[in-house]
């Protein structure tokens, strides 16, 4: 019997220079997303404020990258789960502290 299996294809090989770009953009992401985040929490102090900004960054990055495709994926990755994140946590941090404060 002859093999009829489809020809492999590899996946696409990243070079030195591109994977060095992408953790730049990762560490980018990451950065913007602290500030934005932390920023609106800092000038606030309310539950609602980080939770509206990082969901404000996360239509920001999935547009992004509707747009711009495998070019921006490293920037995509450090903006939304570090949005996410950190406005989960300064959220209940604020609950917490308005219960230890009653």
């Amino acid at each position: 019997m002859a093999r009829t299996d489809a020809p492999r294809t590899s996946a696409p090989r990243t070079s030195a220079r591109g994977a060095v770009v992408q953790v730049g953009e990762f560490a980018v992401g990451t950065a913007v997303a602290y500030v934005a985040v932390g920023a609106a929490w800092a000038a606030t102090a309310a539950v609602w404020a980080p939770l509206l900004v990082a969901a404000a960054v996360v239509a920001l990055a999935v547009g992004m990258e509707i747009r711009f495709g495998p070019k921006v994926t490293g920037l995509v990755v450090g903006l939304l789960p570090t949005a996410v994140v950190t406005a989960g946590a300064l959220a209940a941090l604020t609950v917490v502290l308005a219960r230890l404060s009653s």
